[in-house]
């Protein structure tokens, strides 16, 4: 046991030697390193196992919550929000508890408890640029799952926070190498392979591992391994989630190439349309506006929606030119075809 240890310590920061250990191990030793660098969650999953009971004690709930003053605070944040529109502060974590009910509050803890936890000792640009992605993932996917009414708007939220964190916990293990390698990168298809190379796994599995060691709701863990994935018949969940993720670029750069991906999946799965999909961009800016100042994150750059409009629509008109010209062109030939007959 002591020999593995070593053995795994050794080759940490290194690319592995993957025919001597498993993915697996390697996974499970970047986990262990980053729990040893925050204290244990003990009070999250005692509130989660709490609230599985549907005649949960409001008065256990809070004396566990109170335990973690962070989280209180938060709770309490999230239920002053704009998203629930209350005509008065509440101050009552007991009341807080009785208004967000077992489902939303068991989200609640999941978002704010694990985020908070494992964002502090996050290198400042990789910080920056986690906060923005996850709070436009959220938002995105909340909104279409809100307006199509797909899946839980909650659930959808909590899976967007969380799709990130093995971006956190790399972060965290291997600091030097992998902030180099995530600034260096385009998130999503130039990072995730970049990651393969270096350490055998990417940031998506490395958290879909870490959903299942600390036995996490399976759908969550599920999206977050597959979130930046094309899946052609996907669940509900992970089209929201998908959707977010293609966003958590485009809102913020109009001009990235995943700007057609992101229109058509949008297009595909949710029938929306260059005019929805602007709707849908302005939408999404407010609430992730809202869900910022709700974690007092402060994000850099801004969501510019009109470059955005004259960017969707630029490369709109250029697909239909190049459709309509591909359409003219076989017609020629069919012409051709029918005169040589």
């Amino acid at each position: 046991m002591e020999r593995k240890s070593s053995r795994l310590q050794s080759q940490s920061s290194e690319n592995f030697q993957r025919d001597e250990i498993s993915l697996g191990e390697i996974m499970d030793h970047f986990l262990a390193k980053v729990e040893e660098l925050h204290s244990s969650p003990a009070v999250i999953w005692r509130v989660l196992q709490l609230l599985k009971d549907p005649d949960f004690d409001v008065r256990d709930v809070e004396l566990m919550l109170e335990a973690d003053p962070a989280l209180s605070a938060a709770i309490l944040r999230l239920v002053n929000s704009s998203a629930y529109g209350l005509p008065q502060k509440i101050t009552s974590l007991r009341q807080a508890i009785l208004l967000l009910g077992a489902r939303s509050l068991r989200l609640a803890v999941l978002s704010f408890g694990l985020v908070d936890r494992l964002t502090k000792g996050t290198p400042a640009k990789v910080f920056e640029d986690f906060w923005r992605r996850a709070l436009t993932t959220a938002s995105t996917a909340s909104r279409l799952a809100r307006t199509y009414r797909t899946t839980n708007p909650d659930e959808a939220y909590c899976a967007g926070l969380l799709a990130e964190l093995g971006v956190l916990v790399l972060a965290q293990v291997d600091t030097r190498r992998y902030t180099r390698v995530y600034l260096t990168r385009r998130h999503g298809e130039d990072l995730c392979p970049a990651e393969q190379a270096r350490y055998g796994f990417d940031h998506a599995a490395l958290g879909e591992r870490l959903f299942v060691r600390w036995s996490l709701p399976q759908p969550l863990a599920q999206v977050a391994g597959t979130h930046h994935q094309l899946i052609g018949t996907p669940e509900p969940l992970h089209a929201v989630v998908h959707a977010g993720a293609l966003l958590s670029d485009v809102l913020w750069m109009p001009q990235s190439v995943l700007l057609p991906h992101a229109r058509q999946w949008l297009s595909d799965h949710f029938q929306i349309d260059l005019d929805g999909f602007i709707n849908l961009a302005m939408d999404c800016k407010q609430d992730i506006l809202d869900n910022a100042e709700m974690f007092s994150i402060h994000l850099e750059g801004k969501i510019d929606i009109d470059l955005l409009r004259r960017e969707a629509l630029r490369q709109f008109r250029q697909v239909a030119l190049e459709t309509s010209l591909e359409y003219d062109a076989m017609t020629a030939v069919l012409n051709q075809d029918m005169d040589i007959c």
